[in-house]
């Protein structure tokens, strides 16, 4: 009876001190020991922050935090917040719920193994918040390689980007934490929203996206009406895409479903659209989707230097895919196609404030566009400025200017000290009409008096500006805004007179240029290709995929040629156009 007393009292004593072991105290205490010693890096003063403000009390761990915990676990795999897959410490939160469930922790090491699971989970959570709002690509190091262009290609980049996103209020994140509320939390970070989760979507079909068929290549292109064994294989590549229907038929003939497929396939891609395929697109179609799926990310990675939206009214000019939308209340009012800076003159990306536009403009021809272009073109044709109603004025009064008064110029860092100013007309390179935002780069939206280059593949014939294929209206909608009311007809009369006028807005509208190459617009999924460069730049300027410098590679789709008088009037008698 004694020793039956002695083994009851024993048994009460194991319990209580294995409840001891597990109890909220003592993994707080090994929380509070393990902050000390299994934390490091750039988030361990947040990790600490955190737990302190809640008196190091677990947060994940416990029966009373089960929901929000598998909130975590799942949103650290979810990749509308982790596209990459990044591991975030997955593995090894994994293997400790493997050993704490399957009994391999003894009584006496688990409140350490829990508090130390807590404070992993914790520390994933904060990784991610950093992921979703900083991402991991050095921008630092892309704004370098682009300043070595100038050096090694004299292309000089301007992409005005903000410094980095700060960390977001940490208060916020513990009251999202303390409430479970991690999912909302989480999407309440991601940036420009609407395009992000239309990326994420694409990203997750390309990636379960079978495996694309080779498809032989052919000097003869296949179209409407044809038979062939390539045409059965190119249906079975465009069902893969989506661009063929599932329920049509996959067999050898080339039918109206097909060429319609092939249309769209064409546009998503910027190819020629005639609903035939010849060697070019089987190019496109045999890329592995692959390539699809890192320019996706790379779109991804380019979100995390915009806000969640932008303002309720603005104009967006997307340079790679040569067109210009209006935006009002977040839908997409007007669309008009755009021609952009050379690829040895890009044009910039950074945002600004339509202010006034100028009917009639006058065009001042930049220092850089004197030296480069117009000192040349001058000394082939000395007739040149007056066949083209290019004035030169010095100070404010009108000279003669002759080509030894240039010449010390053309290859001088001396500003050249006259001005040549193109007069109102038809032949005026801006057009009829531009909009301004005063900016440092001397560059804004106009009217074009060539409109053949609007018929291009790729648009980049100008040396910054973007002209636009429909500058009346978008007129007509920054008309609203006007200081003043103005119809059509009172347009049409000042032009009439060929005197600059201008018609300021009481409401500047932003404008926002960007670099995307990849977006849904309709219901489909389209795929520019990277003009300038830029997302190769970023792709290599990943954390763990890091290369120190970026050469131009000697192939591109559009070669570099220093051609002249791309943004002037074209010189008579050449053959060579605007």
């Amino acid at each position: 009876m004694k020793q039956l007393k002695l083994l009851l009292l024993f048994i009460i004593m194991y319990s209580y001190t294995c409840a001891q072991t597990l109890s909220i105290e003592n993994i707080s205490t090994n929380i509070q020991n393990a902050l000390q010693t299994h934390l490091k890096g750039q988030n361990q003063a947040i990790v600490q922050n955190i737990y302190r403000r809640v008196d190091y009390k677990p947060l994940w761990v416990g029966l009373q935090n089960e929901a929000k915990m598998s909130q975590l676990i799942q949103a650290l795999k979810d990749p509308l917040f982790n596209y990459k897959n990044k591991p975030f410490d997955q593995k090894s939160i994994k293997r400790l719920f493997f050993l704490l469930d399957n009994g391999e922790i003894s009584q006496n090491k688990k409140a350490v193994v829990y508090a130390r699971l807590d404070l992993m989970l914790t520390n994933s959570m904060v990784r991610l918040v950093r992921f979703i709002v900083q991402g991991d690509v050095d921008w630092d190091l892309v704004q370098k390689k682009f300043k070595a262009l100038k050096k090694s290609d004299d292309i000089k980049v301007k992409w005005e980007m903000p410094p980095a996103k700060a960390f977001p209020d940490q208060d916020q994140l513990i009251i999202a934490i303390m409430e479970g509320n991690i999912h909302d939390y989480l999407a309440s970070l991601l940036p420009m929203e609407k395009r992000y989760r239309k990326l994420v979507r694409l990203l997750k079909n390309y990636r379960v996206m079978e495996k694309f068929p080779k498809i032989p290549y052919s000097n003869k292109p296949l179209k409407l009406g044809d038979r062939s064994d390539r045409i059965l294989q190119i249906k079975k590549r465009l069902q893969i895409s989506g661009d063929y229907p599932k329920t049509a038929p996959l067999d050898k003939k080339f039918d109206t479903v097909l060429q319609q497929s092939v249309i769209t396939y064409q546009k998503r891609y910027l190819l020629t659209v005639d609903g035939m395929v010849d060697k070019t697109m089987t190019w496109y179609l045999n890329q592995p989707a692959k390539k699809n799926i890192q320019a996706i990310i790379t779109n991804l990675d380019k979100t995390k230097l915009y806000p969640k939206h932008f303002e309720s009214e603005y104009v967006e000019v997307n340079v790679p895919d040569f067109n210009l939308r209006y935006y009002k209340d977040g839908e997409m009012i007007e669309k008009m196609g755009i021609v952009v800076g050379r690829i040895d003159r890009p044009t910039p990306i950074f945002h600004d404030q339509i202010e006034y536009m100028v009917i009639n403009p006058t065009w001042t021809i930049p220092d850089n566009l004197i030296k480069r272009d117009l000192i040349h073109v001058l000394r082939e044709n000395p007739m040149y400025l007056a066949e083209n109603n290019i004035h030169v004025f010095k100070g404010n009064k009108e000279i003669q200017i002759t080509q030894d008064m240039l010449d010390p110029y053309e290859h001088s860092k001396q500003h050249v000290p006259y001005r040549f100013v193109q007069f109102p007309g038809d032949n005026n390179a801006l057009g009829r009409i531009k909009f301004m935002f005063p900016n440092k780069y001397a560059v804004y939206l106009h009217d074009t008096d060539n409109k053949t280059l609007l018929t291009r593949r790729y648009k980049v014939y100008s040396s910054g500006c973007m002209r636009v294929s429909k500058p009346f209206e978008l007129m007509d909608i920054l008309l609203e805004h006007a200081k003043g009311n103005y119809s059509r007809s009172d347009i049409e009369e000042i032009i009439a007179t060929n005197k600059p006028t201008t018609i300021k807005l009481r409401k500047p509208v932003p404008v926002h240029i960007l670099y995307f190459t990849v977006y849904e617009e309709d219901g489909l999924a389209y795929f520019k290709y990277d003009i300038y460069l830029y997302d190769k730049i970023i792709e290599e300027s990943v954390e763990g995929h890091k290369k120190a410098t970026f050469s131009i590679p000697k192939k591109r789709m559009i070669t570099m040629k220093k051609q002249r008088e791309k943004q002037l009037p074209p010189v008579k008698g050449s053959s060579k156009k605007k």
